[in-house]
């Protein structure tokens, strides 16, 4: 990978595939990151579980590129996580009562306990979808646009409340993959859902940006055809709208072909690699040795185009979102023909990178290396959601929360150590610098009371003797503040006040001055134990007792309706004033 700053911030994405781990190495910059490396290694047979295989490749693609340092974060398959769209009546809820109601709802559809699952969501693009007409359903008539390249079927209508999209899993099988990863010095910061985590990819494609070949309006689905699985992600304005894993991939296609001419699966997919083609209306096939091939191939695309096309309809059915165009990613979408073929059968746009797409993902230098954006796709998406600092869809949530290390700090001391050293530098020549100025401050005053002083009294004085001029100092100046305030003074009263299951006392108005407290508007009620003038009474005794009230006197009262009587009643201060 080669040198890197002491102070650059890398991010890199990594990308657990059937057949090969990818690992993309970011620099994150103050807008965006760039890809800096890109590696790929074959995971190898064994008895092993996989994703245990699968680490020690990651784990030594880490340690060859010396990247202990810098910041991981992973990719979950699709295969492995639960992907779905929830309606709720409301809208604008905050985020965490919102994680409630959707975690309530998860725990309905799947056939996990809450406390047994992770998931995160996000809220859908409020797109105003682009309907298409058609006879039977009348509901779908109303539209913005038209598109003729679009599936037919129902759209979801616009929702009065909000759309979430949601991703879950088994939290023990999350906890594994991080625990197999963090052995090897690769513990991911995220565990991010890989059908929903291609939107900070989309972004840099020209499809996205520009509308592409059939005005798709950036409403994209990318299509990554991988070893074992094809993961489907429609994004809308820079957002995740829908995502799903369909259970098929490169690996079907290799068996058929191994099938059929009796190859080993190595020498199939060298074939499939190097003369792998499909045909369709708009490509025939030139020959028969072609057709063939065509022939073997067709029987396991035409489910995969049965798929997408099913897929796009669910979207639209349960986002209102339609798909204008497919862009396609993975090594398998490199079999030729293959875009007039999808085109043709899930009957959308189809297209593929574009040098200028090849080299918005992975920059000048790392394309350079040979490496190819298609099969690097996952990866570097990964990494540039990972940069971002909050990347969507991370499972890693509750228990399995990702804690800091602050082992990376020893890394960095030697620079930690120069910076602490100039703030203190910084600092001391602020505190001289302001001492200076209170020194000067301080001799222009004694200047001043010099001069003042010899024309007052005849002689220049210093302050302790101008003070004792003029009046006494120290303890027998007595300070006008009082030592107790009026609110001292009810908290006083409400202490002094009998217990109130012995006595009924209202106190509606108060007046504390420097020398009295005055109760001017008060009531006394009868209770179980004392009638109204027994309750008078007992208040008077109790306010005897403190220390603060030196003389109370007599009550004014007269009896009011309900047995009560009203009272009046003067207290003398007695403490300090």
């Amino acid at each position: 990978i080669g040198k890197k700053s002491d102070m650059a911030t890398r991010v890199y994405g990594i990308d657990l595939g059937a057949y090969s781990v990818k690992v993309a190495v970011a620099t994150v910059g103050f807008r965006n990151a760039a890809l800096v490396h890109f590696e790929e290694a074959r995971v190898p047979d064994g008895d092993a579980p996989f994703y245990e295989r699968a680490a020690e490749v990651v784990g030594q693609i880490v340690r060859r590129g010396e990247l202990e340092q810098d910041i991981p974060y992973a990719a979950m398959a699709g295969d492995q996580v639960f992907i779905h769209i929830i309606e709720f009546p409301f809208k604008n809820l905050r985020r965490a009562d919102l994680a409630q109601a959707v975690g309530t709802e998860l725990e309905g559809l799947l056939p996990v306990d809450l406390e047994d699952m992770v998931f995160d969501f996000a809220p859908l693009p409020r797109a105003v979808p682009d309907a298409i007409p058609e006879d039977d359903e009348p509901a779908f008539a109303a539209t913005t646009r038209v598109m003729d390249n679009a599936i037919r079927g129902p759209i979801a209508p616009p929702t009065e409340g909000m759309r979430v999209l949601a991703c879950a899993m088994q939290s023990a099988k999350a906890g594994e993959v991080l625990g197999y990863l963090g052995e090897q010095g690769a513990q991911p910061r995220g565990l991010i859902a890989a059908p929903a985590s291609y939107a900070r990819l989309a972004e840099r494609l020209e499809a996205f940006n520009f509308g592409g070949a059939n005005d798709s309006g950036g409403q994209v689905a990318l299509v990554d055809m991988g070893h074992a699985r094809t993961d489907v992600c429609v994004v809308v304005g820079g957002k995740v709208a829908y995502a799903r894993t369909i259970a098929r991939g490169g690996r079907d296609l290799t068996a058929a072909i191994a099938r059929a001419w009796n190859f080993p699966l190595a020498q199939a997919e060298d074939a499939k690699h190097r003369d792998g083609f499909i045909a369709s209306s708009g490509r025939p096939a030139p020959s028969e040795a072609w057709a063939k091939i065509h022939g073997v191939l067709v029987k396991e695309l035409e489910p995969l185009a049965r798929d997408l096309r099913q897929t796009l309809a669910a979207c639209q059915a349960k986002s209102g979102v339609v798909v204008g165009e497919m862009v396609l990613l993975g090594g398998s979408s490199r079999l030729e023909g293959l875009t007039e073929f999808l085109k043709e059968k899930v009957g959308v746009a189809v297209s593929k990178l574009s040098p200028a797409d090849a080299t918005a993902i992975l920059g000048d230098h790392v394309r350079s290396t040979g490496a190819e954006a298609d099969t690097a796709a996952l990866a570097a998406g990964i990494a540039f959601d990972g940069s971002t600092g909050r990347p969507a869809f991370d499972l890693r949530q509750g228990g399995l929360a990702y804690k800091a290390d602050l082992s990376f700090l020893r890394a960095k001391m030697p620079q930690l150590v120069v910076s602490l050293v100039v703030l203190l530098l910084f600092a001391a020549g602020s505190a001289y610098a302001n001492l200076y100025r209170l020194k000067k401050e301080r001799a222009s005053l004694d200047d001043r009371l010099a001069s003042e002083s010899k024309t007052a009294f005849g002689k220049e004085m210093e302050a302790s003797d101008v003070l004792e001029r003029v009046g006494p100092v120290g303890d027998t100046v007595k300070s006008p503040i009082p030592t107790i305030t009026a609110y001292d003074m009810l908290l006083e009263l409400n202490k002094a006040l009998p217990d109130r299951k012995e006595v009924a006392i209202t106190i509606e108005h108060v007046v504390v001055s420097a020398d009295k407290v005055v109760i001017r508007d008060a009531n006394s009620a009868p209770t179980d134990k004392k009638n109204a003038l027994e309750g008078i009474k007992d208040m008077v005794a109790s306010l005897k007792k403190s220390p603060c009230f030196s003389e109370v006197s007599n009550p004014e009262s007269n009896p009011v309706a309900e047995d009560s009587r009203r009272f009046k009643l003067t207290i003398d201060i007695g403490c300090d004033k």
